[in-house]
């Protein structure tokens, strides 16, 4: 229906006179303004998950030489997702790297390492040039030859299916050799779903999931790493810490899945995602404490931007029934938006939590409007000790009941 409903919408049933898309020419196809767009969309959803003692973004006066390193540098098929269009100029991070240096900081790049099995060679000059590095950049995960649609998933065992999420023994081993031997190791990563660096992550200091960027990932990484732009993307899905907390594949129970009905602490959580900046919340404001059962309400809470550098913030509603007759969500989201804070701005973000997002499907399948408690929190992750712990700020909550 929505598929349809959006080819009407876009006129492919009407003729072309009615249709403004039909003058549009194809010498606009990859222009600058688009590959701009490409660039900027690719800087908003990369996911820095951690940055040890702020070691992101890198300045010419602390990193002086950077290696580069790892099988998916140079690869283009970490750029592009299944169902992707051509381009004329896939820019790989190697690409964008040495184009995108600041003056003052040299790059070097080898392969060092293989993305699904031991290097077959013994000798490894990599592993040499990295200790004589300030920083490793390591490039790591997965590509859509290994996940994808079963035909294009060519290097994969279980036709384009993961039997595990885990970050590749190869890929893990070499990252930790490169941090018993003393090295800083940032982590690029790859993949259209979750890498699980359990095991790894203690020894990096910063890690920047990029899924797949598009043609100016690349250019887009360059931008990241140097500071020109922060990163600002929040997670879409849970990491969990391991495969094995995952409820089995064939068991349609909501139990134990997603952010919405797991108990189980996560690596990251959902919604998680730091930059180069810190945010706070206060002043959560409801417009009832009681409320008649179909009415809207008002939710409002103030952002701060409480850094030194200006930044994005996604700010998340999240809302929980605390007395529903049947299984509902621990917490789900009901409302987010993305605000641009200057240091020490703040903004008040305002939301309408609707009637219909107090509901919850019963057993049978009817949507229940029922009076109770209900719980609001607003904040920049999902409700969660271990968000916090890993350097989201703490939000704020507030309660109302439904009568």
């Amino acid at each position: 229906g929505r598929t349809l409903t959006t080819r009407m919408r876009l006129g492919m049933f009407d003729p072309p006179g009615m249709v403004p898309y039909a003058s549009i020419p194809a010498s606009v196809i990859d222009c600058d303004a688009h590959r701009d767009l490409a660039r900027r969309a690719a800087v908003q959803s990369f996911v820095l998950l951690k940055n040890e003692k702020n070691i992101l973004p890198l300045r010419p006066e602390t990193t002086r030489k950077i290696m580069l390193i790892g099988p998916f540098a140079t690869d283009m098929h970490v750029l592009l997702g299944n169902y992707s269009g051509m381009s004329r100029r896939m820019v790989t991070f190697q690409e964008g790297l040495v184009g995108g240096t600041p003056e003052g900081i040299r790059v070097a790049a080898r392969m060092g390492f293989l993305p699904d099995r031991p290097n077959p060679n013994p000798f490894d000059w990599a592993l040499g040039d990295a200790l004589n590095s300030d920083v490793v950049v390591a490039c790591v995960g997965t590509s859509v030859l290994y996940e994808s649609e079963e035909g294009d998933a060519i290097l994969s065992e279980h036709k384009g299916d993961r039997l595990a999420l885990e970050l590749s023994a190869p890929q893990a081993e070499y990252i930790k050799k490169l941090a018993l031997n003393g090295a800083k190791v940032i982590l690029v990563v790859t993949g259209g779903s979750p890498v699980l660096l359990t095991g790894v992550e203690e020894y990096v200091q910063a890690i920047l999931y990029a899924w797949y960027p598009g043609e100016e990932g690349g250019n887009a990484l360059a931008d990241v790493l140097f500071g020109r732009l922060s990163p600002s993307g929040k997670l879409p899905i849970t990491f969990p810490k391991h495969t094995s907390d995952l409820p089995p594949f064939d068991d349609y129970s909501m139990a134990g899945r997603t952010y919405r009905y797991s108990a189980v602490e996560p690596l990251y959580p959902f919604g998680f995602g730091l930059g180069y900046t810190t945010f706070a919340y206060r002043d959560l404001k409801l417009s009832a404490a009681t409320l008649e059962a179909g009415s809207p309400l008002a939710v409002r809470a103030t952002a701060t931007n409480t850094g030194a550098t200006a930044g994005a913030e996604v700010v998340q509603l999240y809302l929980s029934d605390l007395e529903a007759s049947a299984p509902v969500p621990i917490h789900k989201l009901v409302g987010f938006q993305r605000v641009e804070l200057g240091p020490g701005e703040s903004r008040e973000v305002a939301f309408t939590l609707t009637a219909e997002a107090m509901s919850f499907f019963d057993e049978e399948g009817n949507l229940r409007l029922e009076p109770g408690e209900f719980r609001v929190t607003v904040g920049g992750c999902s409700p969660s000790e271990r968000g916090q712990a890993l350097g989201a700020p703490e939000p704020v909550t507030g309660v109302f009941t439904l009568r």
